[in-house]
């Protein structure tokens, strides 16, 4: 209910987007201009404006324009940021592209919602002027939520028939002559004929399986967005109680682990061969020459959890994995080890490795 009374709302906006009053920072209340100081960091602000009973600060982040919504007293509401097609999750991309051939984009946003529950929300319309827009919100992940949007499966078929109506109608003809069937009721898979078809215009339909993910409580959630407000998960996982977010931390893909609580763990992120460091290497060549190196990580452990753990050291270090050739086999080995944060080799990650240390 709140996300449709969320959604009305920023249909209401958009509406009044030209009633809109532009005002000096002299205008806006201190609670307000408080109000985005407490939410935002790092921001150039654009400009304060009025409108819809909400006072609205216009700012820039990372060359993103944003919206920023306010109650008089201060309160934060949502913020808008207009984003570009090509900067949507590959998941909404696909869900699009794969379910609704003939339509296009208007509109691509992010929202922010001060509850935590933030969403991506597309606006679009079948190709044509006039056309009626529908609306489609994802989760963070991507995955849909909300649509007032035609089904799928009728918005396919339309689009092949109305590609190839002559070739359709034909093949139910044949069809309904061939199985002695007379009249109507005649059901044809548009898409595998439409597949037979050898025409110089391919249509791609498939649809993506769902993937399914633990359920991931809001006090984790919550936590996430707090530390990396612009970061976008990818990917959520359980691992032995705890709660791991696979997301791209400004190019690298990283790792974070968060306790039931909220609490984060530690972060782990994937490093490019330029910044693997130079001791480690050196050791790797001469303990594993013939070995490739699969992956190479920076775990850091948070300084909140650190001090509250104290049965054991906690300290950055670096863990490898390494895949080498067993002589006279097809197959290869996983090496699994570690190093300190200063490059030093610590020995053989997990008590369960089979292999040995060969030093």
């Amino acid at each position: 209910m709140k996300r449709l009374v969320l959604t009305i709302l920023l249909a209401t906006c958009v509406l009044s987007a030209n009633a809109q009053q532009k005002l000096r920072k002299s205008e806006v209340p201190q609670e307000v201009r408080m109000g985005l100081e407490n939410t935002y960091t790092d921001y150039k602000l654009e400009g304060w404006y009025f409108e819809t009973g909400q006072y609205v600060a216009q700012i820039n982040i990372d060359n993103n324009t944003g919206r920023v919504f306010f109650t008089a007293t201060g309160n934060w509401q949502y913020t808008i940021f207009d984003i570009k097609e090509e900067e949507l999750p590959t998941l909404v991309d696909n869900y699009f592209i794969n379910n609704y051939p003939g339509y296009r984009v208007k509109k691509s946003q992010y929202i922010e919602d001060a509850s935590g529950d933030n969403y991506y929300r597309l606006i679009i319309a079948m190709k044509g002027i006039g056309q009626t827009e529908y609306e489609m919100v994802f989760d963070p992940r991507g995955r849909l939520t909300k649509t007032n949007a035609p089904d799928p499966n009728y918005v396919k078929k339309d689009y092949i028939e109305r590609l190839n109506p002559e070739a359709i109608e034909y093949r139910q003809q044949k069809m309904a002559k061939r199985e002695g069937i007379q009249g109507e009721g005649v059901q044809v898979n548009v898409e595998k004929e439409l597949a037979k078809e050898k025409s110089s215009k391919e249509v791609k339909l498939s649809t993506q399986d769902a993937v399914e993910e633990p359920k991931i409580p809001e006090e984790v959630t919550k936590a996430f967005k707090k530390k990396y407000a612009r970061a976008e998960v990818k990917q959520w996982k359980e691992v032995d109680g705890n709660y791991c977010a696979v997301y791209d931390n400004r190019g690298s893909e990283s790792e974070m682990l968060l306790q039931k609580d909220g609490t984060i763990i530690s972060t782990t992120v994937n490093l490019e061969k330029a910044r693997y460091p130079r001791k480690a290497i050196k050791d790797l060549e001469i303990r594993y020459p013939k070995a490739k190196i699969k992956k190479f990580q920076k775990v850091d452990y948070d300084m909140k959890y650190k001090k509250s753990v104290t049965d054991r050291k906690l300290d950055t270090y670096f863990y490898v994995e390494l895949e080498e050739k067993i002589k006279g086999k097809k197959d290869k080995k996983t090496i699994k080890l570690t190093y300190d944060k200063n490059g030093v080799y610590q020995g053989l990650a997990g008590s369960d490795d089979e292999y040995a240390d060969e030093d």
